[in-house]
């Protein structure tokens, strides 16, 4: 979870947007993920209120006629990116449809690519990726064990030719695309990093962890004060 100043993340020193995945069916969930209930939102909302400080734009990238489900405002303020939703328009390809058409409609030339079914934004690692895309296509994260990440990853626009190449063919893996393009992996030593909502049990632990961690910030809040009213402040 991210905390403290949030300073705007740039690639190579420029403005990045940011494409959160937000279509797709969400089968072993049985549920529409981004519409989920956390806190007092949508698990999309939760996504957007720790993204949307640190980049110059906000996509949402939804499946074809699927509603955009936040209650977070659009419209733009002091420093703050404004909301965008955008539909894939190739039906049943999966998120690689999804990253196409953000890539397509992004004012700037680097992308971060976050799922909104990973809740918890690690702000650091975002950064350390947009690092190391300044001078590669796309930037993603590999665990120890060879693992990609493809889904909180960096991409660059001018990937866009490979990715419909591959969407011609009838491939929906985004690990091909990694061999076409010029590709920074960056070591990933914890996977828990990026902690994924898959399941209906995957969901209501993160809802028991989300509880857990209210009751210790009231615990240590009420320390607090107890210690001030103790020493006579």
């Amino acid at each position: 979870m991210m905390s403290g100043v949030k300073h705007k993340i740039l690639c190579g020193g420029k403005p990045m947007t940011v494409i959160v995945l937000a279509g797709g069916r969400g089968r072993r969930m049985r549920a529409d993920k981004a519409a989920l209930p956390v806190r007092d939102g949508t698990l999309l909302d939760h996504v957007l209120g720790q993204v949307r400080p640190l980049f110059d734009e906000v996509l949402v990238s939804l499946s074809s006629g699927q509603e955009l489900t936040t209650a977070a405002p659009r419209t733009t303020k002091k420093k703050t990116a404004m909301i965008r939703s955008v539909e894939d328009e190739a039906v049943g390809q999966g998120p690689m449809a999804g990253i196409l058409a953000g890539l397509g409609a992004a004012r700037n030339e680097a992308c971060a690519v976050v799922a909104c079914d990973i809740p918890d934004v690690d702000a650091g690692l975002l950064r350390g990726l947009a690092r190391s895309a300044a001078e590669a296509q796309i930037a993603v994260p590999v665990t120890g064990g060879g693992d990609f990440e493809p889904l909180f990853a960096v991409y660059k626009k001018s990937a866009i030719p490979k990715i419909e190449r591959l969407l011609r063919i009838g491939e929906r893996s985004l690990i091909p695309l990694f061999g076409l393009c010029r590709t920074a992996r960056l070591p990933l030593r914890d996977a828990a990093r990026l902690r994924n909502l898959n399941t209906r049990r995957d969901y209501e632990d993160y809802l028991r962890w989300l509880r857990l961690e209210g009751g210790k910030n009231k615990v240590s809040s009420a320390g607090r004060t107890s210690h001030r009213r103790g020493s006579g402040r």
